[in-house]
């Protein structure tokens, strides 16, 4: 973990910060951890794994040589929390490791589809950097006693760490020592059944992948468990720009097909499942989807499948909303001023807004083996990359 006092100059918050701000942090700060996981950003090149990833492991042999970042060695859980301020929301959850081979016999559960090459290039960080840089986000199903666990136990435990970052989250790192307790929390988390990956499938399915590559056994990679009371999900909003002259009038009518529409006064935002905005031509509209959902199954019936199916298929003709350029995802919580400005002011052409969907949707999409669409979930919290870190060096591999 980062030394005491140098948090959140160390760990980095890459899931928040773009790319120019990013770019800004590694050449002002040597000490962030950006410089461990992207470190073809000081050189302003195209990320290259053979030239940068080697980069990595001198970034991160400095930090730990100046006692930026220090290693412990005994045997620890970690109650970790943190609240944004501007809101009041607060997260909570336990730092630890978690079984690659629950994650190969299915009781770490997945709902997206990861890319190979993208694993194959986490993969080769962790091979040449010797760490991983971030604990995965999962979830189980409720289970009050983890909750009072969590909520009760953190005046037992020593304070590691507490400090304020720069996007106004405070965070707290209670450490687990005590041998009673540890006992106890692993008892109540075998009683709360199989994990459900929130955030990180690509994380997670490299992290497994290293330790099964280099076949070393009974390997472990860092997680960080979060109870679904202590879970935030919000949507993905679509953002559309044509490559020419676009007909919004003609696209409105083709929506009366499967939508009731109705214009409203302001931004909109939806209250409800199959219920949507639509910021279109200086105007927003209400979308209510005519069609009963009751005999669909549970990936086909969410929000972002029906606009996946009825509208960027069936109307603009769109085979791969991961690779179209047309299409954009725009996170949940950006400010829907933000939304009209970008439409009125023609970066683009439309926006859905879209209701999120629920934890036990996710839940039940994993349990039966399916796959959730692109983008589907925004899932919080977002964890700071360099703040809680595994090694691998002493893996024998």
């Amino acid at each position: 973990m980062p030394a005491k006092g140098l948090e959140p100059v160390v760990s980095a918050n890459i899931h928040v910060d773009d790319a120019k701000r990013q770019m800004e942090i590694v050449n002002g700060n040597p000490l962030s951890y950006l410089n461990v996981v992207k470190p073809h950003l000081k050189t302003g090149e195209e990320k290259n794994p053979d030239v940068h990833f080697p980069l990595s492991k001198i970034a991160l042999d400095e930090l730990m040589n100046s006692g930026s970042i220090s290693q412990l060695n005994e045997a620890a859980f970690f109650i970790y929390k943190q609240t944004q301020l501007s809101t009041g929301t607060t997260f909570l959850g336990l730092v630890c490791t978690v079984s690659v081979e629950d994650y190969y016999t299915g009781h770490i559960k997945i709902h997206e589809k990861t890319i190979t090459s993208k694993e194959d290039q986490l993969i080769k960080h962790i091979e040449i950097s010797g760490v991983i840089g971030e604990p995965v986000l999962l979830t189980h199903m409720s289970h009050q006693p983890v909750i009072d666990l969590l909520e009760n136990s953190q005046s037992a435990c020593e304070l590691i760490s507490e400090f304020t970052d720069e996007a106004n989250t405070s965070h707290w790192v209670f450490k687990v020592s005590d041998e009673a307790l540890i006992a106890t929390i692993k008892d109540l988390y075998l009683n709360a059944g199989d994990l459900y990956i929130a955030d990180g499938h690509h994380r997670s399915a490299a992290s497994a992948g290293f330790f099964r590559k280099n076949q070393l056994a009974n390997g472990r990679y860092l997680a960080y468990l979060v109870p679904p009371e202590y879970l935030k999900i919000d949507s993905f909003h679509r953002a559309f720009k044509a490559d020419a002259d676009f007909d919004a009038s003609a696209f409105l009518k083709s929506l009366e097909a499967d939508f009731d529409i109705r214009q409203v006064e302001k931004a909109f935002q939806p209250e409800r499942e199959h219920e949507f905005g639509l910021c279109i031509n200086n105007t927003w509209y209400c979308l209510d989807y005519k069609h009963d959902c009751s005999s669909l199954n549970a990936v086909d019936k969410l929000d972002v499948s029906l606009l996946e199916e009825r509208v960027f298929k069936n109307i603009l003709h769109i085979k791969d909303s991961k690779t179209d350029k047309r299409l954009e995802f725009l996170k949940g919580n950006v400010p829907l001023s933000k939304v009209e400005h970008d439409v009125d002011s023609k970066h683009f052409d439309f926006v859905f807004t879209v209701y999120p969907c629920t934890v036990e949707e996710v839940f039940e999409i994993a349990d039966n083996n399916m796959i959730m669409p692109p983008k589907s979930t925004f899932m919080e919290p977002k964890l700071r990359t360099g703040l809680f870190v595994q090694s691998v060096r002493d893996s024998n591999w």
